[in-house]
């Protein structure tokens, strides 16, 4: 897919914001905004942001709403989303993909907000942002890093605290940034949305979930030829891993992609800095990116 311009942020522009996911408290996003305007950007809260339906932000065509006015309105230069949660999944039959591809900029999100990203990309070729939710960008330690990508100054991310799982054999790999939230990943597969893995490097984490069913997840993938098609696998931050007490999985995670990934013959690392742990480091969706094991960097191309 040919690449699209995307503007860059930079001071003085204006941050668009809605709720994609579940529903955020007003003060979560005055807080937010307060941080956001001391650093020198201006802040729009798009009135679907403070939506309510049960722990939704208001109905899917609300939120999808909420979306085509950030994208088309021209004094909007970026939009991140408010929060993560649930059913931003329910927004891809509503949204209005040549609408993105003709009003292309900044969206910036993570967790729910992966279908989002990968979709976009798939059907309009904007790319995208995993990185922190409006919400958490007062207390983000990552957030001199996430500027720095989303102004195009910052082109890589340091890869030197990661373990090698497998090398493979080359040490540098090519290839379209994917991925984010595994389970939201696994749910494009099968579907429109699903963007060409073919030679992407992927990128997952994912947080709150059972051993037994992040394998079940990565055997998907696998089964779907997803994981046979790439040219690296760099796995985030898995936190908040659970299993049954009464009856363990007994597989660490280590073992499940180990065991998937086995015989690939591509590189795997793990304990990247991007996730739902502490650090999330912001990482493009859809752009072209070159993992360098000599130098333990993936590095990526600039905003413009």
């Amino acid at each position: 897919m040919s690449n699209i311009i995307l503007p860059s942020l930079q001071k003085g522009h204006t941050i668009g914001v809605c709720a994609t996911s579940s529903a955020i408290e007003e003060q979560d996003l005055k807080t937010a905004q307060t941080f956001m305007e001391a650093q020198g950007y201006k802040v729009f809260l798009h009135p679907q942001a403070t939506k309510r339906l049960h722990q939704s932000a208001g109905t899917s065509q609300e939120k999808v709403d909420a979306l085509h006015d950030l994208f088309q309105n021209p004094d909007i230069d970026a939009i991140f989303c408010a929060r993560g949660g649930n059913r931003a999944s329910t927004l891809l039959p509503l949204l209005d993909f040549n609408l993105i591809k003709q009003n292309p900029k900044i969206l910036l999100g993570y967790s729910d907000v992966t279908a989002l990203l990968n979709a976009i990309y798939k059907q309009s070729g904007v790319t995208g942002f995993h990185g922190p939710l409006f919400r958490e960008l007062p207390n983000h330690p990552d957030f001199d890093q996430m500027i720095g990508v989303l102004s195009g100054t910052t082109t890589q991310m340091d890869l030197s605290g990661c373990e090698i799982l497998l090398r493979g054999a080359p040490d540098t790999a090519s290839g379209t940034l994917l991925g984010g939230n595994l389970s939201l990943f696994q749910g494009l597969i099968g579907t429109p949305y699903i963007p060409d893995t073919t030679g992407a490097i992927l990128l997952l984490e994912d947080t709150g979930d059972h051993l037994s069913r992040y394998d079940r997840m990565f055997c998907h993938l696998k089964n779907a030829g997803i994981l046979t098609q790439l040219s690296a696998l760099i796995i985030g931050d898995f936190t908040d891993i659970q299993d049954n007490t009464a009856r363990p999985f007994g597989f660490t995670l280590k073992d499940v992609i180990l065991e998937h990934m086995a015989g690939l013959d591509i590189p795997v690392l793990t304990n990247a800095p991007f996730g739902h742990d502490a650090r999330l480091q912001t990482l493009p969706i859809g752009t072209t990116g070159k993992l360098c094991l000599k130098t333990s960097t993936l590095s990526f191309k600039p905003l413009s």
